[in-house]
């Protein structure tokens, strides 16, 4: 009796343990394919989102204010949409720490033509006060059906989006008299159960080794990466890019990294600021994903950190006057525990704190490798 007492006793010890990691185990918020009974997940002011939280939505950049990181998108077709709500516009902001890529490598949102198709992970907009209802005016512009979904974690051309996947496509047949391809899509070694019909048009852009082809390089057999436009409007898409071998692809992505790089020395890396040691006056800063990791190389030891406040925009005020100096204490690599995290970590000492130099605001730091130039007129808040 006693030891079928101890039993029972370390079960009922046991029990709420390992219930309570089963609800860890479980997201407590819906997401793509997952339990349709649960909430989205709402961000909050100053806060990181946790990974695998966003909701898929794709669509073809049709507008953009790349000052303000702002932009519209064409959204994909889907069997979820009527026939009256296809191709309505979807206005989406970048939250601070989303980022975006194009051909292979970090981006901002100026990079990425217009027309482009792009696979977007976005978050509900910000809750708002509850107001009588009302009848929405006569001539109010119709939105996409999914247009509460427009603060945006990231956004990824196709060539990314696929290489991510490790996806390709084997052209199967060309039928040039009609302008069409026909693909058969590999992702990680394992083909699409049937192929895909993709347009081809004498504006399709197609390169080859280190320069332009034609589409007369195209051949049954070859696998190629492509950037689509577009899409679901003329079937699946029409090709606006073609890459046909590995050196095509190697040479858009390091011109692309090269732009990146070129912006975030000018402009400064952002992030978030997690902690600030007043009577030390140190701040400790976590970078947003979405930059090139080889960039934090240039914060040295001994080295000595320019700061400058920022907005959600990603704005800084006049870096040239409004910005702080101090030396470097440390730079931390953790490992990413939510979305929008990069996993560094900047802690430096700045002659002065700033009044925005406080826990959860935004700013940019550069190390003094990087000369802190004048930006244009539009891109500075103070005017």
């Amino acid at each position: 009796m006693q030891r079928l007492f101890w039993l029972l006793l370390i079960c009922c010890l046991l029990a709420p343990a390992s219930s309570l990691a089963a609800e860890e185990a479980t997201p407590a918020f819906r997401t793509d394919g997952g339990d349709e009974k649960l909430p989205w997940f709402q961000l909050k002011p100053g806060e990181f989102p946790p990974l695998g939280s966003a909701h898929y939505i794709g669509g073809e950049l049709i507008a953009l204010d790349h000052v303000n990181r702002t932009g519209i998108l064409r959204p994909d077709r889907t069997d979820a949409q009527r026939r009256g709500d296809w191709d309505l516009p979807h206005a989406f902001t970048m939250l601070p720490y989303g980022s975006l890529r194009y051909h292979g490598a970090p981006a901002e949102l100026k990079d990425i033509p217009l027309g482009t198709h792009l696979h977007g992970y976005f978050y509900l907009e910000e809750p708002k006060a509850k107001a009588p209802k009302a009848k929405p005016p006569a001539n109010a512009p119709r939105l996409s059906l999914e247009a509460p979904f427009n603060r945006c974690l990231r956004l990824e051309d196709d060539f990314s989006y696929c290489q991510r996947l490790e996806r390709n496509w084997k052209i199967e047949a060309i039928d040039r008299e009609l302008g069409v391809l026909t693909l058969l899509g590999i992702t990680a070694g394992q083909a699409d159960a049937k192929p895909t019909l993709i347009q081809i048009v004498p504006s399709s852009r197609v390169w080859k080794g280190n320069g332009l082809g034609t589409l007369a390089d195209l051949a049954v057999g070859q696998t190629m990466t492509t950037n689509l436009t577009v899409c679901t409007l003329k079937g699946p898409g029409r090709c606006k890019e073609i890459w046909l071998d590995q050196t095509s692809r190697d040479l858009a992505t390091g011109q692309q990294l090269e732009v990146h790089r070129q912006f975030q020395r000018e402009h400064g890396l952002p992030g978030m600021i997690e902690e600030v040691d007043n009577p030390n006056s140190i701040v400790t800063v976590h970078l947003y994903a979405g930059f090139d990791p080889k960039l934090i190389e240039a914060f040295a030891p001994n080295d000595s950190v320019t700061a400058a406040v920022a907005e959600d925009n990603l704005r800084t005020w006049d870096q040239i006057n409004d910005r702080k100096s101090g030396p470097l204490v440390a730079v931390e690599r953790v490992e990413p525990r939510f979305a929008g995290q990069s996993g560094y970590r900047v802690k430096f000492k700045p002659g002065l704190l700033l009044e925005g130099f406080r826990p959860q605001r935004v700013i940019r730091i550069w190390p003094s490798a990087w000369k802190v130039d004048d930006l244009p007129r539009e891109e500075r808040l103070y005017n």
